[in-house]
Order: structure tokens, then sequence, then C-alpha cells
């Protein structure tokens, strides 16, 4: 049986160079994201950072799942808010190229794993905010950046029942990683809360009708060789890719029509997409 491809997105990587010398200038990922797909036995295919439309659907055409990958800050424009004064590392290319994959995603209803910055991009594309200082503008915030020196888990989060979170990890509480200053403030639409850490900053997102969209606020693909735990994010993913293109492959078509959490001017409304 063929792998499901897994649609993985890339940032732009603007490498560091000395004083003189011209600067590199790349698109990509963490290999820890393509090493957690492929041991989930998934075939991960990496999205270059474009802003190509016509480009970015064709790509989603022959993916059975889209993988979200953490990053920096998405411009606070797109949500419909000022910058705060501690925003940083914003491009709004990638936040284009995110935000028309998440709606094509929706669309066609494919698997769905973000994680960090992604699940902030897909609260943002179904019309959600951020809280876009933690420790300036969460009261008593817990420390959610490490400054480890080796993959560490940094601080608990709380499942809540009831949700795939919860499933997929068979606990109510656990310890995770944590590189971020920004979190999800107002949920968006069709979303779910599936845990939140002790100060009360949401940790991960669900589809509220049980699709499969699913967002963490940690980096499990850090640590999931470490701690094996938290492979079971990719494997869910993989395994829901494969069901979907086993079904598709049974009828003979890819990418077939189902009704999306929010047609393609609610989302325009929702989140205007970065320029």
């Amino acid at each position: 049986m063929a792998k499901p491809i897994i649609l993985i997105t890339a940032s732009r990587q603007n490498h560091v160079a000395a004083y003189g010398e011209i600067q590199a200038v790349a698109t990509g990922c963490s290999l820890h994201y393509v090493d957690a797909i492929a041991r989930a036995g998934g075939a991960p295919v990496l999205l270059p950072r474009l802003a190509d439309r016509e480009a970015i659907q064709a790509a989603a055409g022959v993916a059975d799942a889209i993988l979200l990958t953490g990053g920096g800050d998405i411009g606070s424009l797109c949500y419909g808010e000022e910058p705060h004064v501690k925003s940083k590392w914003q491009d709004p290319v990638r936040d284009e190229m995110e935000l028309e994959l998440t709606r094509v995603a929706l669309e066609r209803e494919l698997p769905t794993l973000g994680i960090c910055r992604g699940v902030q991009l897909l609260n943002v594309a179904l019309g959600g905010s951020l809280i876009q200082d933690v420790p300036s503008q969460v009261p008593e915030a817990l420390k959610h950046y490490s400054e480890g020196l080796a993959a560490l888990l940094l601080h608990t989060i709380v499942c809540e029942e009831k949700t795939l979170l919860h499933r997929l990890f068979g606990t109510s509480s656990l310890a995770v990683n944590s590189y971020h200053h920004q979190a999800v403030k107002a949920v968006g639409a069709g979303l779910r809360v599936n845990a939140r850490a002790p100060d009360g900053v949401i940790e991960g997102l669900e589809a509220a009708d049980g699709r499969p969209l699913l967002g963490v606020q940690f980096h499990p693909e850090e640590i999931a060789e470490p701690y094996p735990q938290f492979q079971v994010l990719f494997d869910w993913l993989v395994r829901e890719a494969g069901a979907r293109s086993g079904a598709h492959r049974r009828r003979g078509e890819r990418g077939s029509h189902v009704q999306p959490i929010l047609d393609d001017s609610s989302a325009a409304d929702a989140a205007p997409r970065a320029r």
C-alpha cells in the first residue's frame, strides 16, 4: 500500500553570515518534523515558503494530510490587532501561504496537525485571535519558553476529558516542552479547547465536530524520540491520512468535495491575509 503524503510547511530561514559575506536565505523546517512523520509511516513532503495560490492548491491536491509547523509570530493585522512591542519574526509571505493552505485543507477536509505557530495559525484562519506576549499579558504566567540545555519537559498541561487529545494521550495531565511567547486568545469558529497550562494559557485546540483537525502549543516533534508518548500525535495524523487516501482510491478519486467549516468568503473575512 502506498504511503500517505503528508505536506509539511516550511519557513524562510536567514542563515548567519560573517561581516562581508553574502547571507544565505533558505526555506525549510526542522528535521524533527520529517523524522516524526517518517516514523509514523507517512511520506513527508515539504511545501516551500511561497505565495503562489495556484501552486499551494496544487500541492494540497496531492496531499493526504497537512502538518503546520512552528516558527515566528503571525502578523497581528491578520487577526485585526496592532502589533505588541514584543512581536517578532513575522513573515507575511508565510502567513499568506499557510492561511491559503489551511483554507484549502478545511474545504477538502484534509487531516491537519498544527504545532506551536501551527495551532495559532489554525485559530487565526478560523477567525480567532492571539495573546501577543504571554509574559506581559497573562497575570502570573508560567515560563513558556524553555532555555534548557536539552529537550526539556518544562511545565504540565491538563487535557479536557472527552477530547481527541485526551484519547490520544490516555491521560488528563502530562508534562510538555515549550517554546512560545504567544498563544490562543479568542477561539476560532468550529474549534474547541482541549488542553490548558496551570496558568490558564490554551495549550491545544481541535475541531468541535470531530473532524480530523488538531493543534498543540508545545513541540511534540522535538521530544517524540526520547519521550515516545508524543509520537502518538504523528501516528494519528498518518493514520487519518491513510484512511482518507484509501477511501479515495476505492472511489477512484482524490480531493472529493466536503462541507467546509468556513466557506471561502467567511474565511477571508475572518482572517485577512497579510501583505
